[in-house]
């Protein structure tokens, strides 16, 4: 929290109101019969209000899980939303519809694009159009006809140029008819100069290799004009980055893609135009300072803009820092002197959220860090058999053959052994929550039998407060959190395991200690 309460502090000096600084305004968890909500897009009606709209899955969690398009209002510029949904469209084709994006057309009409997911052989995005502000949706036009396939148009991807072309980034996986092959794709656009009534793929196409001849993972585009009339491509890649590709004739033939300077994981991220300073505004996950452990992960939330047309980027701030969060597939959307943005958060892809951020705050920035970080817990501990240990969380102490000081790839930890109910204890100076523990359990194998149990001393007695089962993934510590008896404070933890290789025991500190939300 003192992180947090930096950043409040920072943010309101460049201003005495508090809606200088981000407030989440609409969360959508996932509940029983609605297993996962996923991400959307935003337009602004003409009578003012915000129509957010996002995939409501009933039949399951997965991709292809029957789910249908569902809206949310709001008449306060994104600062409250309306309770419940309103249909938008049912559920149809074979498996779903999800992947929205909304557009103001040129023309006046509000059109809606989503995908269609009929079969893992035939998933084309399709368009309808609106003349009454979303309270009616014309018939869906394909926009794909040339080439039956399973093609990806993420959400918030469609655009109108200044000329007034309409263009989807998509990546083709496999042609109908076609293996089922990996998730690396073909790039390329669809266009349409006749408002969308008929649609044509660009010239150029590129597949899963940049300038270098160097094969990439390539999925997932978007495209933003520039103001020299160019039209930049940001790319989905493997490689540690976002890949650009450029496009000087409005979006029909594209340079091959290259590496840029935004480090990230195999995640896409969202590039648009703010209206009220004319520069970019770059939404992704910023990998350029990031421990090893948390690589494959979508974290951090970061913001960045570009007064360069995406040459430089400056004011990289962090928005969301929870390490356990999952933040991709980001919706923008410029509201007065704010920016909507909808994106999935937590619990996987099952949990959307809706952040309104103050564009004075995306101006400005980060706080600088006010004190030497400390060491990693364990860095000071020979490796070896534990029995009692101290360190500046508090004392360790295990019977003898329970635990031992190990090193590993991502550092040092208390490994509790292979066994049946190892056992090691942390005794601290005054009581705390569980949850500020900010301990880390990694599982070394997927054999069973496996239980991690930590256990919280209440007067006499021992209460669990958390623990791990045969469903705990291996490969990546799990934060220690006490889901369901929070209020409890105690000043010793004890944690047992039972599994025939063990666990391990990391510290998962703050990460990013400027991030706003961090919880």
């Amino acid at each position: 929290m003192k992180s947090l309460f930096l950043v409040v502090a920072a943010c309101c000096s460049l201003s005495a109101v508090a809606s200088e600084v981000p407030v989440r305004t609409l969360e959508l968890p996932p509940l029983s019969g609605n297993p996962r909500n996923s991400e959307g897009a935003f337009a602004t009606l003409k009578d003012g209000r915000i129509l957010f709209v996002y995939t409501h899955f009933t039949g399951g969690g997965g991709d292809h899980s029957a789910a249908h398009l569902a809206g949310r209002y709001s008449s306060d510029g994104g600062r409250t939303w309306t309770k419940e949904d309103r249909m938008i469209v049912p559920y149809e084709g074979g498996l779903n519809v999800m992947s929205v994006s909304l557009l103001r057309l040129q023309s006046g009409e509000l059109a809606l694009f989503y995908l269609l997911k009929n079969s893992e052989q035939d998933c084309r995005p399709v368009m309808r159009l609106s003349t009454d502000e979303g309270a009616t949706w014309g018939a869906p036009v394909m926009c794909i006809t040339d080439q039956v396939g399973y093609y990806v148009l993420n959400n918030d991807r469609a655009v109108q140029l200044a000329g007034g072309r309409l263009v989807l980034p998509v990546c083709l996986h496999w042609p109908q008819g076609a293996p089922k092959a990996d998730w690396n794709g073909t790039l390329m656009c669809y266009l349409s100069d006749d408002n969308g009534k008929t649609w044509r793929r660009s010239k150029s196409t590129h597949q899963g290799y940049d300038t270098t001849g160097r094969r990439v993972t390539t999925q997932e585009p978007g495209v933003v004009e520039l103001k020299d009339g160019r039209v930049l491509m940001f790319i989905r890649a493997s490689g540690g980055c976002q890949y650009f590709s450029w496009s000087p004739d409005a979006g029909d033939t594209w340079s091959a893609p290259v590496a840029s300077d935004i480090q990230s994981p195999i995640s896409p991220a969202t590039i648009k135009r703010l209206p009220s300073t004319g520069d970019l505004l770059l939404v992704w996950n910023d990998h350029a300072d990031i421990p090893a452990s948390l690589k494959s992960r979508r974290v951090p939330l970061s913001t960045a803009i570009s007064q360069d047309d995406g040459k430089t980027w400056r004011h990289v701030k962090v928005l969301e820092g929870n390490p356990r969060g999952h933040y991709c597939y980001i919706a923008v959307h410029p509201v007065d002197d704010a920016v909507l943005l909808g994106y999935c958060a937590m619990s996987g892809l099952a949990h959307s959220r809706v952040t309104r951020v103050p564009v004075s705050w995306l101006y400005s920035d980060a706080p600088p860090a006010t004190a030497r970080p400390e060491p990693p817990l364990f860095e000071q501990a020979a490796n070896g058999p534990l029995e009692r240990l101290e360190t500046r969380l508090g004392v360790w102490t295990a019977q003898a053959g329970d635990a031992e000081v190990y090193t590993y790839a991502r550092g040092k930890g208390i490994r509790l052994q292979g066994g049946e109910n190892r056992t090691v204890t942390l005794t601290l100076p005054r009581p705390v929550g569980a949850g500020q523990l900010k301990l880390g359990v990694e599982r070394f194998t997927s054999r069973e039998p496996y239980a991690m149990v930590l256990e919280v001393q209440v007067g006499d007695a021992w209460q669990t407060v958390w623990q791990q089962g045969e469903k705990t993934s291996t490969g990546t510590p799990h934060l220690v959190a006490t889901v369901d008896k929070a209020d409890i404070s105690a000043s010793q933890f004890r944690f047992r395991c039972t599994s025939s290789l063990g666990a391990i025991l990391v510290e998962m500190t703050d990460v990013w200690p400027n991030a706003f939300f961090s919880d």
